[in-house]
């Protein structure tokens, strides 16, 4: 069974649904009783759809022999009221589940063809009263309330109301012909069958209402289900991107050596194209590592911080994208030439409130966020990484220093 599930449920409304699933009537707020009139509508279309073809066998198995065997102007009467509105109805539901642009209207054309087809045979009931003519024309009656409450299985309070349309009709229909209403015979083939058909309906649609509901109820846990597994899988990936990350950068690094582990990473695990690593020394920013950089990306070997685009970045925390750069700003080498990128990714790096420098890396296309969310959770280690390697590579040039003086 097909539901309209297109939002998740909330935790009042699957509770909600689970007391209502107790109750005799499986009542729905008016979003979810919009969608279960689709559903049920949409599944009535879908019985019409598969069932017009016998629908007119059954109706031609009754109609042909009676037409063929029984020549009476009581039966040329019959035709008028029992033949051509079910024939008009039948065509007009083999027309709204073929033709696009009826298809929208097929809802209307159900009651349509059911009101009209029901007002037919219940006149021609009525006026051919005491004719043989018109018992056919009442079992025909029985016949369309068990289609449209048993076997369309319309929903009972519309089907109900068209019912008492097609009545009002027909007896509006037997005062302009000044026919005398048979009260008797109408309370059994019409008044009668409606309540049991209505009673009927109902109890379908109790039916209906909870598997509705239970299939709501199974969604929503089979999603909820998927949302969890899904989030553990991207824990899981997120952990692997972590580790493997915390693998590239550990060692006794040089700040440059680890910069460049960086950008072999990025490449690797978000698609970058080219990209270059800064250090802040003395106001400035120096170049340190690079990857597939064009000649005049490359030859940016120091920058200074108020004056271009990484030193505004610089005074950001959180890594920022750029769509429109600058002509030649990290264009990619590819086969047909130089080629702008279509994103470039800047990702200051900070310990606390000071400033180490800024990873720029260009992609083909835009960055996601995901890639940003990864950056954000590897700035903490890359930044203690980076000091680290700094101040080692600076206690190794002091140490250089002494031995040199000492020697």
């Amino acid at each position: 069974m097909a539901t309209d599930t297109s939002d998740a449920l909330t935790e009042q409304q699957v509770n909600t649904l689970r007391q209502a699933l107790n109750t005799t009537m499986v009542r729905f707020d008016p979003a979810r009783e919009k969608h279960y009139l689709a559903y049920a509508y949409r599944r009535a279309r879908l019985l019409i759809h598969q069932s017009v073809y016998l629908l007119t066998g059954i109706y031609l198995l009754v109609v042909v022999p009676v037409m063929v065997l029984m020549r009476s102007e009581e039966m040329a009467l019959w035709r008028n009221f029992g033949v051509y509105p079910i024939a008009l109805a039948l065509l007009a539901l083999w027309a709204s589940t073929r033709i696009s642009w009826l298809k929208l209207q097929a809802v209307a054309v159900m009651y349509l063809a059911l009101g009209l087809s029901i007002s037919g045979t219940l006149l021609g009931a009525i006026y051919l009263d005491g004719h043989f003519a018109g018992q056919i024309a009442a079992f025909e009656t029985i016949y369309l309330l068990i289609i449209g409450f048993s076997i369309l299985r319309l929903p009972p309070r519309q089907t109900l109301t068209t019912c008492l349309v097609a009545l009002a009709v027909s007896l509006i229909g037997a005062l302009l012909l000044q026919v005398a209403l048979p009260l008797l015979a109408m309370m059994l083939y019409f008044v009668i069958p409606l309540i049991i058909c209505t009673v009927n309906g109902y109890i379908l649609e109790v039916g209906a209402r909870r598997n509705f509901a239970n299939h709501l109820l199974l969604d929503n846990e089979s999603n909820q289900l998927r949302l969890w597994r899904e989030q553990v899988e991207r824990d899981t990936f997120r952990q692997q991107q972590l580790n493997h990350f915390m693998e590239k950068i550990a060692g006794n690094l040089t700040p440059a050596e680890l910069l460049q582990k960086v950008l072999g990473y990025l490449v690797d695990q978000i698609g970058a194209k080219a990209g270059a690593a800064y250090v802040l020394e003395d106001g400035n920013l120096i170049q340190h590592a690079r990857w597939g950089l064009n000649a005049q990306a490359a030859s940016r070997q120091q920058l200074k911080t108020d004056e271009s685009l990484l030193g505004a970045a610089l005074q950001q925390k959180i890594p920022l994208q750029q769509h429109a750069v600058p002509e030649g700003y990290l264009d990619l080498e590819v086969g047909e030439g130089k080629r702008q990128p279509g994103a470039v990714l800047l990702w200051p790096l900070h310990q606390g409130e000071q400033p180490l420098g800024i990873v720029e890396v260009a992609g083909s296309q835009s960055f996601e966020e995901t890639d940003l969310a990864l950056l954000n959770e590897l700035h903490r280690p890359l930044a203690f990484a980076l000091q680290s390697a700094q101040r080692r590579e600076a206690f190794l040039q002091r140490m250089q220093e002494k031995q040199s003086k000492s020697g």
